[in-house]
Formats: C-alpha cells, sequence, structure tokens
C-alpha cells in the first residue's frame, strides 16, 4: 500500500479523536501519529495546549521506542502512563495502535494534563491539616467511680433503642467468638451480660426482657447472670 493510502485510511480516526476530545475536554489532547513517516508523524492534534506540538511534528520518544522494539500483535493499546512536556510535567497518557493488515501504521494518543488535579489534591490536603479534628475513642480515661482501676477506653455507638443496643452486643460477641447466638454456652451468655452491665446497658427499662429474648434465656436467668456479673465486680 503505497503512503499516500496508508496516509488516507489514517485520517480516517480524525472523527474519532473529535469526539474523545469532546468528551474528556479541553484538558486532554488527541493526537493522530502516522508512523510512517517519523519525522512528520503527527498529522492530527485536537486541544494542542497540553503538548503544544502540532501537524508536521514528528514522533514523541514513546512512539519512536514502540517503532524501534515492536509491539505484540495482541497488544491493541496502552493505557495510563506518566508523560510530561516543558509546560505541563503530570500528563497521563494513552495510545491506541492503528494497523493495517496487522502493521502498526498510526497512533491515536491522548494526553490529559493532571496538574490541575495534583493541585486540588494538595490543596485538600492542605485544607484538612488546617482544619482536620482527628477522633478517638474516649479513653483512656480512669473513672474513679468504677470498681475497675484500670483506664477504660470507650468508643461512642449510636443507636435508637433497648433493642438495636442489645442486637448490636449480640453480633459483636458473634464475631469474637466466631459462632451464633444459639451456640453460646452459659461462660459466653454472662461474658455477654458482663460487657453490657460495664456499658451501662441495663439503666435502661426492659433491658432485662430485650436481651433474655436475644439469648433465648428467661428473664430470672438474666437476672441470676447480672448479679454474678455484680458480685464478681465487687471482689
Amino acid at each position: 500500500m503505497s503512503n499516500e493510502k496508508i496516509k488516507d485510511y489514517i485520517k480516517r480516526y480524525i472523527p474519532l479523536a473529535d469526539f474523545i476530545a469532546d468528551i474528556l475536554g479541553p484538558n486532554s489532547e488527541v493526537v493522530l501519529n502516522d508512523v510512517t513517516d517519523l519525522d512528520h508523524a503527527v498529522v492530527y492534534i485536537k486541544n494542542p495546549t497540553i503538548t503544544n506540538r502540532k501537524i508536521g511534528d514528528p514522533a514523541s520518544n514513546f512512539v519512536l521506542k514502540i517503532m524501534k522494539d515492536g509491539i505484540d500483535d495482541d497488544t491493541n493499546y496502552v493505557a495510563n502512563y506518566s508523560g510530561k512536556s516543558k509546560i505541563h510535567p503530570h500528563i497521563r497518557a494513552s495510545t491506541f495502535f492503528i494497523r493495517k493488515q496487522k502493521k502498526v501504521v498510526g497512533m491515536l494518543c491522548i494526553n490529559i494534563d493532571q496538574e490541575p488535579l495534583e493541585k486540588l489534591t494538595k490543596q485538600i490536603d492542605e485544607f484538612r491539616s488546617l482544619f482536620e479534628v482527628k477522633t478517638a475513642p474516649i479513653g483512656e480515661f480512669e473513672n474513679h467511680n468504677s470498681n475497675n482501676s484500670q483506664p477504660t477506653t470507650v468508643s461512642e455507638n449510636f443507636n435508637n433503642s433497648v433493642n438495636s443496643l442489645a442486637k448490636n452486643a449480640v453480633q459483636n460477641k458473634e464475631k469474637e467468638l466466631g459462632i451464633t447466638v444459639k451456640y453460646f454456652q452459659q461462660e459466653q451468655k454472662i461474658e455477654l451480660i458482663k460487657d453490657l452491665y460495664e456499658e451501662g446497658y441495663f439503666l435502661l427499662k426492659d433491658s432485662i426482657k430485650v436481651i433474655a429474648e436475644y439469648l433465648d434465656s428467661s428473664i430470672p436467668t438474666i437476672y441470676r447472670y447480672l448479679n454474678k456479673v455484680k458480685q464478681s465486680n465487687t471482689k
């Protein structure tokens, strides 16, 4: 195939270049390269402010390397590699290989200026460092009214009912033990009652009844577990 026919074949991709450029916007440059004429490879360019190249300019070093080293037949494109120009040091580049009779004759390249994103990310990080208040559990603090002399670490959980408090406690214990609540043994149920007691759960109305339902135990049984917990805390 003559060079003129190859150029005409490559220029068929100009509408596609325009289409891609309109989708991505002015911060993205789309370049159509004819690699059969590396000294004048650029045959079309849309939004040329990213690299400041023009029609008739030579191939980039990436294009030259591909043409020197070759490319696998099953490689249709290379996406999201870094690039830079004299005025834009942060470019995200992608290249689609145009083939004719299995031979690469052209390349459709997209160059996106990442600098605005880099600047925005930096500004966000700076803003966050100025105003961000880091959160942590309420602790470790020493509760002088508690019989436990060890510092207590508390993370506040927001629930809208006695039922949800009990449900969360049961689910946490299930995760800790690796079994479902129906397989809890007596000691494990007492451990759960102890956790709830230390968190003040039993200060709430109907707390005994609700946790009894979750543990499939009677209300008197829960009272008995709770008394054991209270007695062990006073020792």
